[in-house]
């Protein structure tokens, strides 16, 4: 399904805005290593109590039962600068002092045993917790909340009556910091079943965090409100929207007084109990970003939403159309049954067929045409500046005519038709860039169904689809970019992300621990380097391709991800946008 095309220029900016704020590589790979290590280190702890306790007396289960990912890692909402993490470490019983002691310090032996990096361990009983924080940069803090599934079931059995006979350790931690943690997974779980698979929900939550940092008003907010908010208004709507339309929904929610004392508040489903996710706003917060929601939305309704978004404006998206006094484009625009009585030599644009059925198929041809080679031009003159192309021959009838034009490079000559001057010269520059082994941009180009500036603003704010290189994956997403984008064009709509929103090698990484990645290839001059990268996951290979290795390297693991964990939302998704007129 197209995005309304009013939303066009909000998506460019929300997206923009988006590409800002994503974390950068380097601080992806910082955040999966320290997660990395510790959850192996736990494992590690977890194994030596084990062993302890055996020795002692016959334990049937484990005193460590699981660590579990929750926060802005589980739900893949970091973004730049985000240097807090957290981890939930299950116990069987009520964790006490004696306990979170115990397990600290045999942390710090484990994780000297894994890794060389060095970690500073902090015991904070107070917060039922313990601190990890890395010593280089970014300088990351890691928080391990201890807590047991048996807290909260007593906090149950207490609120419905029952006397209980339990004699708890004097050392127990704080009840109602357990109780935070075990909320946390319980938040985690709820936000991948409901708001991953949401097409624009991670990018808008991204992007109103941003907002929260930036402006105090929205800082109340901040975290599980506004990640609720944000399902609940973009859940909420007859059909998938884009970045701009979803982001301009969440504030029609909030301008509407949802959050006012007499609105309806935000229900929390994860809560027995029906309770109201925002119930510690007081009754000036509520009234203050209500109001600033209403301003927000008049700005974005007047075509300031970069105001919104603290962010420059960009400019207008204009067609590659101006260069050109008689565009190719519009050769079908205008339908006169008149043919001109001379055709100009220097006119780039084709004459006006006389027939609709021939108006068609011309316009159909010159609008996937030149794009494509206009792009190979441009390579070519790159790398042999000051080329003579020559007309060698003009054939054809009048309202027809065929051009067929050459060049001469190193000695040799190549020669293209094309229905007009430039679209041959734009020919004649495939043919030499594909004689020199380089890409030109046109290989694997399907034809599209409609308008290329709606299908490439739609496909944008998702996912970026593998190169053609990527042999193993065939069949493209919903959100998939056309197949003749390159690395470089990727480059310019920002991170490469997966259907949820993540980095894919983050996201395949969470799925398949340990994985190498090997370079296959490296082609091309220091001007037009091309990296191949292969991975190996569950005995199948996947192989990506782009300008740099690490652009490769998320290629390879979005195939994988394509191949072996094809998720079923996304698919129904596709099924109904092919079936929309």
């Amino acid at each position: 399904q197209r995005p309304m095309r009013i939303f066009v220029n909000d998506d460019r900016h929300v997206m923009a805005k988006h590409s800002a704020v994503y974390p950068t590589q380097e601080e992806l790979e910082a955040v999966q290593n320290m997660v990395s290590h510790t959850e192996r280190a736990l494992k590690a702890v977890s194994d030596w109590i084990d062993e302890q306790e055996k020795k002692a007396a016959e334990q049937l289960t484990r005193t460590l039962r699981g660590v579990m990912r929750v926060g802005l890692v589980a739900k893949g909402l970091l973004l730049k600068g985000d240097l807090d993490l957290e981890l939930v470490l299950l116990c069987k019983d009520k964790p006490t002092t004696d306990l979170l002691e115990k397990v600290a310090d045999n942390l710090g032996v484990q994780l000297a045993a894994i890794t060389e990096d060095k970690y500073e361990i902090i015991q904070s009983v107070g917060d039922a917790a313990i601190v990890i924080k890395n010593t280089k940069e970014p300088p990351l803090t890691l928080t391990i909340h201890l807590t047991s599934p048996v807290v909260r079931e007593e906090m149950e059995k207490q609120l419905a009556g029952e006397t209980l006979s339990v004699n708890d350790s004097p050392d127990v931690l704080d009840r109602q910091k357990c109780l935070a943690a075990l909320a946390s997974l319980r938040h985690a779980k709820w936000f991948q079943a409901r708001a991953n698979g949401l097409k624009s929900c991670v990018i808008v939550i991204r992007v109103l965090r941003d907002l929260c940092t930036r402006v105090p008003t929205w800082a109340p907010l901040r975290g599980w409100p506004l990640e609720l908010l944000c399902e609940k208004s973009i859940g909420t709507a007859n059909r998938p929207m884009g970045a701009g339309e979803a982001l301009r929904r969440v504030l029609e929610c909030l301008a509407s007084g949802i959050v006012m004392p007499d609105g309806s508040g935000i229900y929390d489903p994860c809560e027995k109990e029906a309770t109201d996710a925002i119930g510690h706003l007081d009754r000036q917060q509520r009234e203050d970003i209500t109001q600033s929601a209403q301003h927000a939305l008049r700005l974005a309704a007047f075509g300031q939403l970069h105001k919104v978004l603290g962010m420059d404006p960009l400019p207008s998206k204009m067609p590659k159309k101006p260069k050109n006094e008689n565009p190719v484009d519009y050769t079908g625009s205008t339908t006169y049954a008149v043919t001109p009585m001379k055709r100009p030599m220097e006119e780039d644009g084709e004459e006006k067929s006389p027939s609709k059925k021939k108006k068609k198929i011309q316009k159909k041809e010159e609008k996937l045409e030149p794009p494509q080679a206009m792009n190979a031009l441009m390579k070519l003159n790159q790398l042999k500046p000051g080329l003579q192309y020559k007309l060698v021959s003009q054939t054809g009838p009048v309202h027809a005519p065929i051009f067929t034009m050459s060049v001469e490079i190193d000695g040799s000559t190549f020669e293209a038709s094309g229905p007009s001057k430039k679209t041959a010269k734009l020919h004649v520059a495939v043919k030499v860039l594909q004689d020199m082994g380089l890409p030109t941009g046109v290989e694997g180009k399907e034809s599209g169904k409609g308008d290329e500036s709606a299908e490439e603003t739609e496909q944008k704010p998702v996912v970026v689809a593998p190169p053609p290189v990527v042999e193993t994956v065939s069949t493209p997403t919903a959100a998939s970019p056309p197949s003749d984008q390159t690395p470089e064009n990727v480059k310019q709509q920002g991170p490469i992300l997966t259907k949820h929103g993540k980095n894919p090698v983050m996201e395949l990484n969470e799925k398949r621990r340990g994985l190498k990645y090997e370079l296959i290839s490296e082609t091309g001059g220091s001007h037009d380097k091309r990296f191949v990268m292969e991975v190996e996951v569950d005995g199948q290979k996947f192989q990506g391709a782009g300008s740099n290795k690490k652009v490769a390297k998320a290629y390879a693991a979005l195939a994988a991800l394509e191949k072996l964990f094809p998720d079923a939302p996304v698919a129904i998704e596709q099924n109904k946008k092919k079936r929309a007129p």
